[in-house]
């Protein structure tokens, strides 16, 4: 499953400084040396009440595909119909101009639903402002891939950990050849799963943290009658509190370089 997750086409991340592109160079992920970021009591019951199954509305450039041709592609190859064959079920909670527009959305008002969950977000992460917000869970494994936009050289696509119930990490990272940068797209599995970096928060007072998007691509497992929810953030962010707070971030927990 090939699907790359819902962020915003903005790319206003990319007046990052320059000097960040040679500090953070090929970074895998960093977990942010902040509070755990904890749910509103009533969010198991938002999740249950208004999460839908994500599938395809529309083609873009890596799923050309119209919704015939894909299920005839399906048919001859197995390969997942993306608008019939849900990757995901998930909850648009803040959608902001420049929004994802590719996936079907069950939308609230975050601010106003959640306003315990997003405190936190403005107080604790190092932001400017929030543009999206969305809370995913995978229904099946979802194959390497990098989100289609804001792809730079240093960690910065950002992930809570909402819930989770695995026995072990699921969300992995593996990094992509430099020969292959700008012709990768996705595949199905690692070629070796001993290059991989599984980002695991358990042993951590965190539950947030940033990746890279351009020199990782990044898929998840899917263990039975196992399920976790990821928040997925897009934003504006703070250079000045972002290079302190990774700075910070990488003393404490490192910064998982291979």
């Amino acid at each position: 499953m090939h699907a790359c997750c819902a962020i915003s086409i903005d790319m206003r991340n990319s007046t990052y400084p320059p000097h960040f592109a040679e500090k953070y160079f090929n970074i895998p992920y960093v977990i942010l040396d902040i509070p755990k970021i904890v749910p509103d009591d009533h969010f198991s019951e938002v999740w249950k009440e208004k999460n839908v199954p994500i599938v395809r509305t529309k083609p873009d450039t890596r799923y050309p595909y119209s919704p015939e041709e894909a299920e005839e592609i399906y048919q001859t190859t197995g390969k997942t119909n993306e608008y019939t064959m849900p990757n995901w079920n998930g909850i648009v909670a803040l959608r902001g101009n420049g929004a994802d527009d590719r996936w079907t959305e069950s939308v609230i008002d975050g601010p106003a639903v959640l306003p315990k969950l997003f405190q936190q977000l403005n107080d604790l992460l190092p932001i400017q402002r929030l543009t999206y917000v969305i809370f995913w869970s995978n229904q099946r494994p979802i194959g390497i891939h990098r989100d289609l936009h804001e792809q730079y050289s240093l960690p910065t696509s950002l992930r809570v950990v909402i819930e989770d119930n695995n026995p072990k990490p699921t969300f992995f990272l593996e990094p992509v050849p430099p020969d292959l940068d700008a012709n990768f797209h996705s595949k199905g599995k690692p070629d070796d799963w001993s290059k991989c970096k599984f980002v695991d928060v358990s042993q951590t007072e965190s539950n947030t943290f940033l990746y890279n998007n351009k020199q990782w691509a990044h898929g998840a497992q899917k263990i039975e009658n196992h399920s976790k929810i990821l928040c997925s953030i897009s934003c504006q962010f703070d250079w000045v509190k972002y290079e302190r707070l990774i700075d910070q971030s990488i003393a404490k927990y490192g910064n998982n370089l291979p």
